[in-house]
């Protein structure tokens, strides 16, 4: 028996907490909303700040301020300070530190606000926008984010405004995504388990933007979203602003990140089954379709003019083909249905497993040799690695 085991890519091969409307553990505070949102105090003037490499980074430069947020059941709740250049809407903001805290006060550091700065650079330049100068002082605005630590609503201060002459010091930053929801419960964990998020890929890039695939077994009534960091719903809780109707065939979600949005519920029209999901956190779009796999080639039924259809198990993740006509010859593996929803029509070959990864920007290497008689199989894993065997 021989096995072949590569990456399956697709083409383009580019957070806040909420308990799922399925969650067992919901109780009175599962929709407790902020009433009152936090209000940060000034800084003191001028509030200007000048970070110097291998001087001043580890100083302490200041301290934010706030009231406490009021919520409607005096629940536990966090606090982090969000950075935005001066005047926008913070739709593109970054957090200034890495994780929250309960108290209401934060000191920073020199260094806290340069690594801040060049955060949100990285995102402008990675949404299309004007980079941030490095050459002067430049005008940002900050404001508290309180999160409700069980439904994890969200409020808002108005903002205050600082001025940093930063220096630059570019990172690579490989934005993350992770999944949330009933299908962990197929791959080893337990559904809803946040602390716990299955890793997307990530394949963007500046023209196809902010872009994560995954191949994922989803049944019909299973309930996901994603978030950023596969550790709590702080960086992200991407659902959907409404309950969707379930279509046949691919369906695109427009996504939010709300401790109130919904659940995905990718399975509702086509059933159990396999299926391909690209998130663009750039569009705010989520695509996703259930993955037909068949055998094509010399040695298959249909030679190189068509797919013969494979049979998918579901327990085992594993695809099929059930038919004794496979005579001595090439193939290899297709997924046309994938390929014509997210490329077109007329493009079939998008998603195909050779002897290397089948994707968009590959060929999927050279032929599968296959053996008379042979029932091939395959299996695609979460991140696209494929195991090929009997054939």
């Amino acid at each position: 028996m021989k096995k072949l085991t590569f990456l399956l890519l697709g083409l383009l091969g580019l957070t806040m907490v909420s308990c799922s409307d399925e969650d067992p553990s919901i109780n009175i505070y599962g929709k407790e909303k902020i009433t009152t949102p936090a209000v940060l105090e000034a800084l003191p003037a001028p509030a200007e700040f000048t970070p110097i490499k291998d001087v001043n980074e580890a100083d302490k430069a200041g301290t934010f301020t706030w009231t406490a947020a009021t919520l409607e059941y005096d629940g536990a709740v966090s606090y982090n300070l969000q950075i935005a250049k001066k005047g926008s809407d913070f739709s593109l903001a970054v957090n200034v530190f890495n994780s929250g805290v309960s108290t209401t006060t934060r000191d920073f550091t020199f260094g806290d606000l340069n690594t801040a700065v060049n955060r949100l650079n990285f995102e402008l330049i990675s949404n299309g926008k004007t980079p941030i100068s490095f050459d002067d002082f430049v005008d940002y605005d900050v404001r508290v984010v309180a999160t409700a630590e069980v439904s994890k609503s969200t409020g808002y201060s108005e903002v205050q405004s600082l001025k940093i002459h930063a220096y630059s010091d570019p990172v690579v930053i490989t934005p993350t995504l992770f999944m949330v929801g009933a299908p962990q419960a197929y791959y080893g964990g337990t559904a809803w388990d946040v602390t716990k998020g299955i890793q997307l890929k990530y394949i963007g890039s500046e023209s196809k933007g902010s872009l994560f695939e995954c191949y994922v077994q989803i049944k019909s009534g299973d309930g996901l979203k994603f978030t950023g960091d596969g550790k709590t719903w702080d960086e992200g809780n991407y659902g959907t602003l409404a309950d969707v109707t379930a279509i046949t065939g691919g369906q695109e979600f427009d996504l939010v990140s709300s401790g109130e949005s919904k659940d995905l519920k990718i399975a509702g029209a086509d059933g159990d089954g396999l299926y391909y999901i690209q998130v663009n956190l750039t569009t705010k779009k989520c695509k996703a379709i259930k993955m037909n796999w068949g055998v094509i080639g010399a040695a298959t039924p249909l030679g190189w003019g068509g797919e013969t259809a494979m049979t998918y198990n579901f327990s085992a993740n594993e695809w099929t083909y059930p038919g004794t006509d496979i005579t001595a010859g090439k193939m290899k593996f297709r997924s046309k249905n994938t390929s014509n929803y997210f490329f077109g029509a007329t493009t079939d070959w998008e998603f195909n497993v050779g002897t290397e990864l089948g994707a968009p920007d590959h060929d999927g290497g050279s032929d599968l040799d296959v053996t008379a008689g042979a029932h091939p199989k395959l299996k695609v894993g979460f991140d696209g690695k494929c195991t090929v065997t009997d054939l």
